[in-house]
């Protein structure tokens, strides 16, 4: 149900006639990620009481977690996302902190970087994404975003990033919550494709300068993810993933 950076990304219906996995995704279409009312619908529900009690009282603006089936040979490994306050499956395994909302769409931009998915796929051996093996990997501390930031001395790392984060999470009325908590306005930012393809570039291309991935190294990681020279039409058809990310490296990041 979910997607890098998006808590929408599909529904579950059901297939009767299927002997087996009768639970089936459908992608949520762009005029329902446009409505900002829309929900996807899971195939199971938990009383809301229930949840209360076990989160005792502790109920927070959202949740952050991260989809553990997966594989290194997939598109992407480590796939991350925030989602309102909800219950989830075992196969979505949460990370919860105490740090401020910001602080947390930081680590968000950080899971789903691709310099730290290369580094997630060294690691995994089978089709989960376990715990022990997300403690390996190299995150960046929280005070780590206090720093002004190297391409914009006038914000703070904390401020640039999770702004963009939020931007890409904050697309619908059920994420109002967070909004609230990190002071992002307007609460709900409307989804739009080849904007949400820049700031991804974007993204991607801060973490590989705050790495020090030099550029060389920047094109060999990412020409080991499949497809990522394809998506094009995901860049509102004007250039390839890859494209954005060496464009943004280079125009922004790159000194």
């Amino acid at each position: 149900m979910v997607q890098l950076f998006d808590h929408r990304a599909a529904s579950v219906v059901i297939e009767a006639g299927n002997w087996v996995r009768q639970g089936q995704t459908q992608e949520t279409t762009l005029v329902d990620h446009q409505n900002p009312e829309f929900v996807a619908q899971p195939r199971w529900w938990v009383e809301e009481s229930e949840v209360s009690r076990i989160l005792a009282g502790a109920m927070k603006s959202g949740f952050l977690g991260f989809k553990d089936i997966t594989s290194p040979t997939n598109q992407r490994t480590m796939i991350a996302a925030a989602i309102p306050c909800s219950a989830v499956t075992n196969h979505f395994p949460l990370i919860l902190t105490t740090q401020s909302a910001r602080l947390e769409m930081c680590l968000l931009a950080n899971l789903n970087s691709f310099v730290l998915d290369y580094v997630a796929r060294q690691k995994i051996g089978a089709v989960t994404l376990n715990f022990f093996i997300v403690e390996q990997l190299p995150l960046f501390p929280t005070d780590f975003y206090s720093q002004s930031c190297p391409w914009d001395k006038k914000q703070t790392l904390e401020k640039w990033i999770s702004e963009r984060v939020l931007k890409l999470t904050c697309t619908a009325n059920d994420m109002r919550p967070l909004a609230e908590a990190a002071d992002f306005k307007p609460q709900v930012h409307k989804w739009k494709p080849a904007e949400r393809a820049e700031l991804i570039a974007e993204l991607d291309a801060a973490f590989f300068r705050l790495y020090e991935i030099s550029r060389e190294d920047v094109e060999y990681i990412l020409n080991t993810f499949s497809g990522i020279r394809k998506e094009k039409e995901t860049f509102a058809g004007v250039v390839s993933q890859e494209d954005a990310i060496l464009g943004a490296y280079d125009r922004h990041l790159g000194s």
